[in-house]
């Protein structure tokens, strides 16, 4: 064993952390940043934008939005096309679930970030309660205009 001097002895350690801590493999920055909606969804569309972490002298090629029910995207559901150079994508058709979103381009080796989106519609029972006080506005609405206009032919036939 090799006998080391006293601040080699409490600086080994130190080293030791810096050696493993430096020779650790880094991450890349991810060149594509997925933004989605942040708290449940209600409704069964939604809004994502992607953004481009580095300036890019060419455009992105054929960017897509994958969208899966698994974490590590080993089943596509479906895939959404940007079409131009659109970077805000109205996403539709969704029904109640937890979906995972990736977007990805051709011209990228590594796809975005992975979001998470929780879509979870309103109860039916609301709905449906939403849909006859309307309906009962409305059918109240057309008796008074109707009622009206009878009354005021009535007047305008006595004059």
């Amino acid at each position: 064993m090799v006998k080391l001097p006293g601040i080699a002895k409490s600086l080994l350690p130190v080293l030791t952390f810096c050696w493993v801590f430096l020779s650790a493999p880094t991450t890349l920055a991810q060149s594509l940043q997925l933004e989605g909606p942040s708290s449940t969804v209600r409704e069964g569309y939604f809004t994502v934008s992607v953004v481009a972490q580095e300036q890019r002298e060419e455009p992105l090629t054929n960017l897509v939005i994958d969208v899966s029910t698994q974490a590590d995207f080993s089943h596509v559901e479906q895939t959404f096309p940007a079409l131009g150079d659109f970077r805000k994508l109205s996403l539709t058709g969704f029904s109640d679930g937890v979906y995972y979103l990736r977007a990805r381009a051709d011209n990228l080796a590594e796809p975005s970030n992975v979001i998470k989106v929780t879509v979870q519609h309103y109860p039916l029972w609301q709905a449906l309660g939403l849909f006859f006080t309307g309906l009962i506005i409305f059918a109240l609405l057309v008796v008074i205009l109707l009622r009206s206009h009878r009354r005021v032919e009535k007047e305008a036939g006595n004059d």
